[in-house]
């Protein structure tokens, strides 16, 4: 289990993970934990969903057909938009990427799911996972071509190794970047709703029925930013979809 210390506010001790089953690998920690689990669930419960929208595809669609087509729409627009009709091919894989971040962070709004999303090593994993493939896909379409951005033409020679220096520093903090904005904006908000769960307890331990009373301010506000959690897994997802379809576009058309 994470270690925090056992006085810890819930605001805090909602992000410990526990250990389901020990493993361990050439002296690697790969225990399935808690996290694990919650990634896990997302796939299965997303797959079904999918698979069952989508087993009967009709011309006039249900709703669980149309809903999987809108989300999909979405994304190909997004990406065919912001990359390019010759994007195309990447769809599935943002689409892969957005489902599963929308739908695990919004999962891990409901008591039996943990939010995966608030770990920075799952955020960071996703934004290697897109630099991996940027990469991949600008050396197949570009060839090393694709690294002319490090050194713009015209670059005095003088300048030139500063320059690079300071081009591949920025391009090597894409992921984490990436990573860290979605982990920091949803690691907030559950850090806010929770601070106000514990309010109310520390009100209803302090002073009674009176407490109880007090602790409805609270509580409206923890609907309130609910809400507003809801929003910004939207948002967030889409942010992230968005900036993978820059870099995108930078592997099919350069810098």
């Amino acid at each position: 289990m994470a270690s925090y210390e056992p006085q810890a506010p819930y605001a805090i001790r909602q992000f410990e993970f526990d250990v389901l089953i020990p493993l361990q690998a050439f002296g690697i920690d790969i225990s399935f934990t808690t996290s694990t689990q919650a990634m896990m669930t997302t796939v299965l419960l997303v797959s079904v969903y999918l698979l069952y929208g989508m087993r009967k595809p009709t011309l006039v669609p249900g709703r669980v057909q149309s809903s999987i087509e809108a989300v999909y729409s979405f994304v190909a627009r997004t990406v065919t938009k912001t990359a390019g009709p010759e994007a195309s091919h990447s769809v599935p894989f943002v689409f892969c990427l957005f489902v599963f971040i929308l739908f695990g962070s919004l999962l891990g709004l409901t008591p039996v799911k943990f939010t995966f999303t608030s770990h920075l090593v799952v955020t960071m994993a996703l934004a290697l996972t897109v630099f991996t493939y940027v990469n991949i896909l600008a050396l197949r379409t570009q060839g090393p071509g694709y690294f002319r951005f490090l050194l713009p033409a015209g670059t005095p020679l003088y300048f030139a190794p500063m320059l690079v220096l300071i081009e591949l520093i920025s391009y090597l903090f894409r992921p984490i970047t990436l990573g860290v904005r979605i982990f920091a904006n949803i690691l907030a908000g559950h850090i806010m709703i929770k601070l106000f769960a514990d309010f109310c307890v520390m009100m209803t331990e302090a002073l009674g029925v009176a407490g109880v009373g007090l602790s409805l301010f609270p509580i409206v506000m923890m609907i309130v930013l609910f809400a507003f959690e809801i929003m910004i897994f939207l948002v967030q997802s889409y942010i992230f979809i968005l900036i993978t379809s820059l870099y995108i576009r930078d592997a099919l058309h350069g810098h």
